[in-house]
């Protein structure tokens, strides 16, 4: 079985880049793959922080997009189309500014969140879950019809249920598993696109 070495290619890759980890890799590729956004797009980042997948995102949008992420930490953001809010997501407050910053809906929602780990898997796959379920309602409320969202998830008992939510709410929906993915971890990203606005 492969071992996870800390500091393999993909860590020495973000250091050289100026990146503050290796996840921005895996949004790279999702979003080469998948052609996911396009210069001038808007871009809303759910668990945003340190600022990993910020930086892939305003490369990618460039000087005439924007994107706002939303952390319960602060971001680092070293870019003008970019916004970082701290606050929770669940607050209706901080989810009302994300949209308004924002300037219009949103082309693509990503999703980085992950719970504080416990070491108990019952629990930590039942918050995960949570966390996933407000992002994909968050999204509904935020992209355009059509839009995008890709959103990281781990397998457990709720992953069906989820998925199932994901294919109400979107016309595709792809599982995938990104390079840069630590050898033996169990997430997994949902990549969903034709995004099906709920009824008014």
């Amino acid at each position: 079985m492969a071992r996870y070495q800390p500091r393999d290619k993909y860590y020495w890759r973000a250091r050289d880049r100026g990146l503050p980890s290796r996840a921005a890799f895996k949004l790279d590729e999702l979003l080469a793959r998948h052609r996911l956004i396009r210069p001038g797009g808007r871009v809303i980042d759910l668990g945003c922080a340190p600022g990993g997948w910020l930086a892939v995102l305003a490369a990618a949008i460039g000087a005439g997009g924007r994107v706002v992420g939303i952390d319960l930490a602060p971001s680092r953001v070293a870019a003008a189309n970019v916004i970082a809010l701290t606050g929770d997501l669940n607050d209706p407050a901080v989810q009302a500014q994300a949209i308004v910053r924002l300037g219009g809906p949103a082309d693509l929602v990503t999703s980085d969140l992950s719970p504080k780990l416990s070491g108990v898997a019952d629990r930590d796959q039942a918050r995960s879950a949570e966390l996933l379920r407000a992002a994909l309602e968050f999204a509904r409320a935020a992209l355009k019809p059509d839009g995008a969202m890709v959103a990281k998830a781990f397998m457990g008992g709720a992953f069906d249920e989820i998925s199932a939510a994901f294919r109400a709410a979107f016309a595709r929906l792809e599982l995938t598993r990104p390079r840069a993915s630590r050898p033996g971890s169990a997430e997994i990203y949902l990549v969903a696109t034709g995004h099906r606005p709920p009824p008014s």
